[in-house]
């Protein structure tokens, strides 16, 4: 095993007990989807993970959901969440790259996607995921932000390594506009919606903070937890609601 393979192992062991692999609440779920203004009959969910926003966006609509990512046991926990949920005959899964998305133009009048966007790139993935949607369609995408123009050393030096690309709401609001969406919406995720993401994953640190003292993936994930405890509030997730104008 190579040394990015040795990384990647490290990185998974921590994360594959975890539903929540980035903040989020049902809330704040439900409360982007009464944003959109017609009820959705066909919902492309791009980096679905797990499947926890999946299942409240099944039992908040009827529509039929194609949840993507490219990690197979993800899918397989989603599928699990869906028969729990009493959804299963509206979802379906697919494992596939979001930068390739296998999918017929206008084929969707949703397309939902919570903390998976920077992958490809906010602007990458607003331009690329257009033609998927049918006229008059929405795309509802969650994106890392700053909320000051001053953050702290430690905060921008993180960000500046892990998600160049980062900037402000207002910035992703223009570069939303010129791709030819209208916004309906955007809100920050709450302080609850990060608890439930950083909690489970300082517990799941902790447990293996001894046998893993050597992982190199392990501390990167406790350095990123020291800063959220100490700038979260300078940065966090925004929310979009985007409809494809007119």
């Amino acid at each position: 095993m190579n040394e990015h393979d040795r990384y990647m192992a490290d990185f998974f062991r921590v994360f594959e007990v975890l539903d929540r692999w980035g903040p989020g609440s049902e809330i704040e779920t439900i409360k982007a989807l009464e944003k959109v203004p017609f009820s959705p009959k066909t919902i492309l969910e791009v980096g679905c993970g797990r499947g926890i926003a999946t299942t409240v966006l099944a039992k908040n609509s009827s529509a039929t959901i194609t949840a993507v990512d490219n990690d197979a046991s993800a899918l397989s926990r989603l599928t699990e969440r869906a028969k729990e949920a009493g959804v299963a005959d509206r979802v379906t899964t697919n494992c596939a790259s979001m930068t390739n998305l296998p999918f017929a133009e206008e084929s969707f009048d949703l397309i939902w996607s919570e903390c998976s966007a920077y992958i490809m790139g906010f602007t990458n993935a607003i331009k690329e995921w257009r033609c998927l949607l049918k006229e008059n369609g929405v795309l509802v995408i969650s994106d890392l932000v700053w909320h000051t123009s001053k953050p702290n050393a430690d905060a921008l030096a993180f960000w500046q390594k892990e998600y160049p690309d980062m900037t402000t709401a207002e910035v992703r609001i223009e570069q939303a506009e010129t791709a030819g969406y209208k916004v309906l919406d955007s809100f920050s995720l709450s302080e609850d919606a990060w608890r439930a993401y950083i909690v489970p994953l300082q517990a799941r640190v902790d447990v293996l903070k001894f046998e893993m003292a050597e992982s190199e993936a392990l501390r990167d994930i406790e350095t990123e937890l020291e800063i959220y405890r100490r700038s979260l509030g300078e940065f966090g997730y925004q929310i979009f609601v985007l409809k494809i104008k007119e």
